[in-house]
């Protein structure tokens, strides 16, 4: 991974953000229906437990974890066990809808998960955690959002505490699917390409990325990237 990068800037892009995934966050019948793990594992093509598996082995048990956004399927139920009771799950969406589904879907089963209304670009950081989750969010979002989001991310850690974050990828050149998914991105995630073109540490932009090391693993052929921040105790430099 790249450990220094020059200040760019990004120019917001003259799309109404919120529109684009409103018939899947915001329509109850379809995000029901759709929040399961063979459907999460169906638009993964097949890589959602390896995922969730990969993400897993980043976490220790008992650690104070963030995560940035509410997600199908059982990513969330695997991280909670993971924790166990003596650590604190901590999920923020910007959705309230979301927010309530998940609510009703985990209110009985675990008493260290609790849910806050908030945006991941724009969140207080009110406490540090062990582990921050970006879990299949930053292809979601414009450029500027992006920087955000990383930023708060990296912001968010205490000294030695890991920033886990799982997205899309550039697929190598001769992946089967490499030009269907290029033309599926381009018709429904505008932004998802994004990634194919920069580097995840790259949208640090007002943070020291140097404070980080940085590890990526990638996936089905490129498809799906792991990118752990883990921050540097900078105490015992």
């Amino acid at each position: 991974m790249i450990q220094t990068h020059q200040q760019r800037e990004f120019v917001p892009l003259p799309v109404q953000v919120a529109g684009i995934y409103d018939w899947l966050y915001s329509n109850k019948d379809i995000y029901s229906f759709l929040d399961n793990d063979l459907f999460v594992n169906f638009i993964t093509l097949g890589f959602h437990k390896k995922l969730v598996d990969s993400l897993l082995k980043e976490i220790k048990p008992n650690s104070h974890v963030l995560q940035l956004g509410c997600t199908f399927g059982l990513q969330m139920e695997n991280v909670a066990y993971q924790i166990d009771e003596d650590g604190t799950y901590t999920i923020i969406d910007n959705n309230k809808k979301q927010i309530k589904r998940c609510q009703k879907k985990y209110e009985f089963l675990f008493n260290n998960m609790k849910f806050k209304f908030a945006d991941a670009a724009n969140f207080k950081i009110e406490q540090k955690f062990d582990c921050v989750i970006c879990y299949n969010l930053l292809h979601e979002l414009p450029p500027l959002s992006k920087v955000n989001v990383v930023c708060n991310t990296l912001n968010s850690l205490n000294s030695g505490g890991k920033a886990i974050f799982i997205d899309y990828h550039n697929p190598a050149k001769y992946h089967p699917l490499r030009y269907f998914m290029r033309m599926f991105n381009r018709l429904y995630q505008p932004f998802a390409e994004k990634l194919w073109e920069r580097s995840i540490d790259s949208y640090a932009q007002n943070v020291n990325v140097a404070d980080y090391t940085w590890t990526k693993t990638t996936f089905g052929l490129g498809m799906y990237q792991k990118v752990v921040a883990t921050k540097r105790n900078l105490l015992n430099l």
